[in-house]
């Protein structure tokens, strides 16, 4: 494997893109995506990302991969005679919002308008979604370095909004599901022909 310096980030800003569950990819790829852009469009004219806003810079997004162990089995004779998977791994990506209007609570608790703002139920049913996660290491940067695609998840809150930091901030968990067959559960987007 070659060295490659310019491949190396450092995550100092970012921000996640929504869509429904099915939508393309903007034809630029990554390039397509902007910190500021309130929606991107994808190659398929009906269909937008929406950029989920203002997230936490003091708990960053964290992407969980668990499970998917294989463990090792013998015989007498030899000491790693068969490998097998001894669990399916599951992934999920959690945020934490920021920006406390009715878009964002509607999104994160499946919620709908009320007279007084967004109403909730406790056991109400994940909202699928699919996402986009770009990380740039400069604010004013021309293009994001690298970037997720999770093309089916479906979102949860994680919690109440916690009161307890600089901002209230409300957790959001995209649990990554498999978009079919022979399709992959997610993708690194990285910046091509550079």
């Amino acid at each position: 494997m070659a060295i490659n310096d310019d491949s190396v980030f450092f995550a100092e800003y970012g921000t996640v893109f929504y869509a429904e569950v099915g939508t393309p990819l903007p034809t630029g790829g990554l390039r397509a995506f902007h910190l500021t852009d309130t929606e991107v469009a994808s190659s398929e004219a009906s269909k937008k990302w929406q950029n989920l806003g203002h997230t936490s810079n003091s708990n960053k997004l964290e992407i969980s991969l668990e499970g998917g162990e294989s463990e090792a089995f013998r015989s007498w004779l030899k000491s790693n005679l068969k490998t097998k998977k001894s669990s399916d791994g599951s992934m999920t990506v959690t945020a934490n919002a920021l920006q406390m209007d009715a878009e964002t609570l509607k999104l994160i608790f499946n919620g709908r308008d009320t007279a007084n703002g967004v109403g909730a139920n406790i056991n109400s049913d994940p909202k699928p979604l699919a996402i986009v996660v770009i990380t740039q290491e400069a604010q004013n940067a021309a293009n994001p370095e690298f970037g997720f695609y999770f093309p089916k998840t479906k979102a949860t809150p994680s919690g109440g909004p916690q009161l307890n930091g600089d901002f209230i901030e409300q957790g959001v968990v995209f649990t990554v599901e498999s978009p079919g067959t022979g399709k992959d559960d997610f993708e690194f987007m990285l910046l091509q022909g550079e």
